[in-house]
């Protein structure tokens, strides 16, 4: 059973509290028992100072009317005060025994205030013990120096000796709950950083692959939120793929049935028009061909805009004379356009050589012109030329039609600029269209970042 992030989380935060009370506690045991148990005490020397006092006192005591021989021979030879200094000194200031040359004392013979001095001095860093030494020879005060470092109880000396085991031990157990509490937050980051890059990272349909879930917590709850996003992008990229190949099918096929009788009512209108008609019926029959004529184009769009989406219609990229395409595009719309009494403005002064397939580019051109004839033929206005644009120089076509957002009978479902933008988009051509109430502009040209690849001369 997995642990939930929140319950971890309080767990830690209790734990922080407790932390430091129970590691002192337990440091402090560790190191108690270490310094009782486990060291070898015997190797350890200490001298309690009440008992040290009262031996010293003691062996002076027992010295009292002896020969100084004697005594300097028993201050010698004393084991007690192996780890010790110790010096005589009579009442003249004669120094009468000094254990070693580490007592520094002033040179003999020493009056009370060099004595006092030394005295004061050696207390700083030694426990110092005098006694009135009444020999039978000789008398004076016998010194008695030991380090401070030793005197005390073998607990207070154990302790001091080992203090930095205990500093070392707070420190690593401190040090080890400063690393679970990283632990704990760098596998939540860990987790997250992995989410994240497997939202970044997509399959080859563009959708991102399942994760592993690996614990059943708040974040096991997101990724199996996330997982069933996935399943069901999937799904619906799917289901979106099918529905579109059945589209295009559909479309396919009604293309190919609708064909047949378009054909059969062309060859009807055509024998009506022989036969001798009313200025009535001539104009019924005129009608009946723009509409058959339409409903052609609008087949032969369905079958573009079909082989567009699927990526199967060819395209064959090459060097191309743009303006020599628009020019012969222009000149097969001509007739048409003066037939429809189009004022036609031609400008095409500059030539650009643009990587792009001849028959698409003519294809652009013929739907641009069959929506100016069909939508903007109350201006009777068309101009064709090339301009300069911040894109670069670009393919021009603008009209003084109602504009494409006017309300039109003969307005379709825009499958014709569809399959300009699909069109465009694959030649990495650009768009662009600026309509109004007073006309339409048409730019054509290059995506911004590719205009080195056209030679303008």
């Amino acid at each position: 059973m997995n642990m939930k992030l929140s319950t971890k989380y309080l767990l830690h935060i209790i734990l922080s509290v407790l932390f430091f009370p129970i590691a002192f506690m337990v440091v402090n045991f560790i190191y108690y028992m270490t310094l009782t148990y486990v060291l070898n005490q015997q190797e350890h020397i200490y001298y309690e100072e009440n008992k040290l006092q009262s031996s010293w006192q003691k062996d002076i005591a027992s010295w009292k009317n002896k020969s100084t021989e004697d005594i300097i021979d028993h201050l010698r030879r004393t084991p007690d005060y192996r780890y010790s200094e110790i010096a005589w000194i009579s009442d003249q200031g004669d120094i009468l025994y000094a254990s070693s040359d580490k007592l520094k004392l002033p040179h003999e013979p020493l009056d009370v205030s060099e004595i006092i001095r030394w005295n004061e001095q050696a207390n700083h860093k030694h426990l110092v013990l005098a006694a009135y030494l009444q020999g039978s020879e000789a008398r004076g005060y016998a010194y008695l120096e030991t380090p401070r470092t030793i005197i005390g109880s073998q607990w207070e000396i154990l302790r001091d000796r080992y203090a930095h085991f205990w500093f070392i031990g707070i420190f690593f157990v401190c040090a080890l709950f400063v690393f679970s509490s990283w632990l704990f937050f760098a596998r939540i980051q860990k987790r997250l950083v992995t989410l994240q890059k497997h939202m970044q990272k997509t399959d080859h349909d563009g959708i991102p692959r399942n994760l592993d879930v690996k614990y059943e917590d708040e974040l096991g709850q997101v990724e199996h939120s996330f997982n069933k996003m996935v399943n069901e992008l999937r799904n619906s990229k799917q289901k979106e793929s099918e529905e579109a190949e059945l589209r295009r099918k559909l479309i396919a096929d009604l293309s190919h049935d609708l064909r047949t009788p378009l054909t059969v009512i062309r060859g009807h209108t055509f024998m009506l028009s022989e036969q001798p008609l009313t200025e009535k019926g001539k104009l019924s029959v005129q009608v009946i061909n723009d509409k058959v004529a339409y409903v052609g184009e609008l087949i032969d769009n369905l079958a573009s805009f079909s082989l567009l989406a699927a990526g199967k219609l060819p395209l064959n990229r090459q060097s191309i004379d743009v303006v020599k395409v628009l020019r012969s595009s222009l000149s097969a719309w001509y007739p048409i356009f003066e037939q429809d009494h189009f004022m036609v403005e031609v400008q095409l002064e500059q030539s650009m050589i643009w990587q792009a397939d001849e028959l698409w580019l003519r294809r652009i051109l013929d739907n641009v012109f069959q929506n100016v004839r069909r939508h903007a033929a109350q201006g009777r206005y068309v101009f064709v030329g090339t301009i300069n644009t911040a894109s670069g120089i670009a393919i021009a076509i603008r009209d003084h039609g109602p504009g494409i957002h006017s309300h039109s009978t003969r307005k379709g479902a825009g499958i014709g600029m569809s399959i300009i933008d699909m069109m465009c988009a694959q030649m990495e051509l650009a768009c662009t269209i600026d309509s109004h109430d007073e006309g339409t502009s048409v730019y054509i040209h290059l995506k911004s970042g590719k205009a080195e690849t056209a030679q303008i001369e």
